[in-house]
């Protein structure tokens, strides 16, 4: 297998990736559960069944919910998904492979029972469509749903639902049919395999048993079976050789309790055994590690991993790191509250034994790491590439650093997280994504721009690059800019121009604010707050007969410097009003001679701000302290402006003509060329 071209791990993600895609078909667009009326619980249900080989069709129309607790992605739960609800856990058969892309662990599922058919594998309750008969008429085999049959009988509904394992003993088990403990997630503290079983596989590879069961102690609180199913993908894995966490799913076969785990993610065996022998670690390179990438990709117990990390968490999700190493990178997510807050060019030894190698909107990453230690400094050198190299090696390179020369970036959507770029060079084009947390202000063009190789899968995985600090930018000019106006030096005797630094943007000049027609001072101070506008509104009523007066008004000038092209994409501010203040507000540009209203949003939602028609900015008459979401996005009508663009203020609809309207934290945003 390592002789042959493709390595095998890749293969693999190729796979794993096309399934990805097929589950991108079945997520509700907000991820919510659709409008169904449960009638009765799993418990509810299950109490029908009174004893083993009492079958019985549900004549009668119910409908259950539960949250998938287990799968049959590694192979180990065969066409069938156990769910769960806050009463117990149901085993319900499907007749069809690869269920996991439909019904994936946290996938909150609705049975309407009507039809279906109560029955029992060995004295474990199960959910089918029917059995199989002996010639007699005797039941004997519940079977699984129909595929043709699925939407039908299952209603999908919201994904990532957490269900916690319940921690038990061995002893806690009944080992009766109604046991309520069976086919729910559970958990079992110190667990260990049998010192004659450490040197064995999960089960047989060779398919010559279809199962294997294991005994595994648990220091003192008492034994229980494991089986394992020689057709699951990790059947040909080594047992861990440590002590530990297992969760899984128990159920019942002839009075022997068995667990059945999801994957090898669920046995973090990584402690000291009972006798006190420790698990022996293994060092091995990122390269290597990715190796595990098949079957249910679980890492084996005791494996870490030393690198350094390459990216930021200033633009990065919160626990993510990319590591790198002189054989390749891995994106790693800390979970537990375990992040070591290790910065850029910092090296840490990882522990990823007994957990799992999985795609995350294509990316290849390791979920769950909840032990790394600090292990000095290194420095990683970039790789200088094409966009066009970059893309052909996509999947060998992804979480490494690359350097792309002579750069040219164009902006793309932008939202309360952040904003999307396209970078394109000689031999073509591939997205950047910054956070606004980052810091980061980017080029129209560049001569390099250094980032990580990311991956993104919409309906195919897309290359990415990811900057980490301002640096990895040399020889940016133009971009996307923010100004921002904070009147940090406004006083109540400063006049009516604000005395502040205007602020500084390459290829752009910045007027100071500056209040026409109203008072001719602020009232309050770090904010610009002037009073005489026009009145037309009276306490506690949203019924107004005022109208703006044009010549009272804030104004701010933006001018491009020779031979630049501006952008205006978006303008944001804090609005406050006093108790008889101004109850509308509205933006307008020279652009049309101060004729239009600008559009008008809130974002975030705001309660106490509102948007009327035409895009005026509505203030409850309750609210007088600072309210932020008022936003202003001019539209395509201001890109590639050459000239001047005035912004102008207007407050009206005042309760009294000593009533205040305020703007303070005045954000500009836009792209200078």
């Amino acid at each position: 297998m390592k002789n042959t071209i493709v390595p095998k791990w890749m293969i693999i993600l190729m796979i794993l990736t096309n399934c990805s895609c097929n589950r991108q078909f079945d997520v509700p667009p907000a991820n919510a559960d659709p409008e169904v009326d449960v009638t009765m619980t799993i418990l509810q249900l299950k109490s029908r069944y009174k004893a083993i080989g009492d079958f019985q069709r549900i004549e009668d129309e119910q409908i259950i919910s539960g949250v998938v607790v287990a799968d049959d992605r590694s192979g180990n739960f065969y066409k069938q998904i156990i769910i769960q609800d806050e009463t117990g856990g149901l085993p319900v058969l499907l007749d069809a492979n690869n269920i996991y892309t439909q019904y994936p662990l946290g996938r909150r599922v609705f049975v309407k029972l009507k039809g279906m058919m109560l029955g029992d594998y060995g004295g474990t309750i199960q959910l089918g469509i029917d059995s199989s008969r002996s010639e007699d008429g005797r039941y004997l085999n519940l079977n699984g749903l129909p595929q043709a049959l699925f939407d039908q009988y299952l209603i999908k509904g919201s994904f990532d639902n957490v269900v916690t394992p319940r921690i038990v003993k061995p002893s806690d088990f009944t080992k009766k049919i109604d046991d309520p403990l069976l086919s729910i997630l559970v958990q079992i503290e110190n667990a260990e395999f049998k010192e004659a079983d450490i040197n064995k596989t999960y089960a047989d590879p060779s398919k010559a048993s279809s199962a294997v069961n294991f005994t595994l102690n648990t220091c003192g609180t008492g034994n229980f079976i494991l089986r394992n199913s020689s057709y699951a993908g990790f059947a040909a894995l080594d047992i861990p050789d440590g002590n530990g966490r297992l969760t899984g799913v128990p159920g019942i076969f002839n009075d022997i309790v068995q667990f059945f785990i999801r994957d090898t993610a669920d046995i973090q065996f990584t402690g000291t055994r009972c006798s006190g022998q420790a698990p022996i670690p293994v060092l091995k390179t990122i390269g290597a590690l990715k190796e595990y990438a098949v079957g249910d990709s679980s890492i084996p117990v005791g494996v870490y991993i030393k690198a350094v990390v390459v990216s930021d968490t200033k633009n990065e999700a919160a626990g993510n790191y990319r590591l790198q190493d002189a054989t390749g990178g891995i994106q790693i997510r800390f979970s537990g509250g375990a992040d070591p807050g290790a910065g850029m060019g910092d090296s840490l030894t990882v522990t990823v034994g007994g957990l799992s190698l999985n795609l995350f909107n294509g990316g290849l990453q390791i979920d769950g790491v909840r032990l790394a230690t600090p292990s000095g400094t290194g420095s990683i050198k970039p790789r200088e590439a094409t966009i066009a190299q970059i893309k052909e090696n996509l999947r060998n390179w992804e979480s490494t650093v690359v350097t792309i020369k002579d750069v040219s970036v164009d902006v793309g959507s932008s939202g309360s997280v952040g904003t999307s770029y396209t970078l394109t060079d000689a031999t073509g084009s591939l997205s950047s994504f910054v956070r606004s947390t980052a810091g980061i202000a980017m080029p129209a063009k560049a001569t390099s721009i250094t980032g990580y190789v990311s991956v993104f899968q919409s309906t195919s995985p897309e290359a990415q690059i990811t900057l980490r600090v301002q640096n990895d930018i040399e020889g940016g000019t133009g971009g996307a800019f923010t100004a921002v106006y904070n009147f940090a030096n406004v006083t109540s005797s400063s006049g009516s121009t604000d005395p502040s630094p205007v602020p500084t943007v390459e290829g752009l000049n910045f007027s100071s604010f500056k209040a026409v027609g109203v008072g001719s001072n602020s009232s309050a101070g770090g904010r610009f707050s002037f009073n005489s506008w026009p009145v037309g509104a009276s306490n506690g009523s949203d019924n107004f007969n005022g109208t703006i007066d044009l010549t009272k008004y804030y104004e701010v000038a933006i001018t491009p410097a020779e031979g630049r092209k501006l952008d205006l994409t978006a303008i944001s501010f804090t609005l406050q009003r006093s108790g008889t203040g101004v109850r509308q507000v509205a933006v307008r540009s020279s652009m049309d001679a101060y004729t239009e209203n600008l559009p008008a949003s809130i974002t975030p939602d705001n309660t106490n701000l509102s948007v009327v028609t035409p895009n005026l900015i509505q203030v409850t008459d309750a609210a007088t302290s600072a309210q932020e979401g008022s936003i202003i996005k001019p539209g395509a009508a201001y890109t590639n402006l050459s000239s001047t663009v005035l912004l102008r203020f207007y407050g009206f609809n005042a309760e009294a003509t000593g009533g205040t309207f305020s703007i303070d934290n005045v954000k500009i945003e836009g792209v200078i060329r």
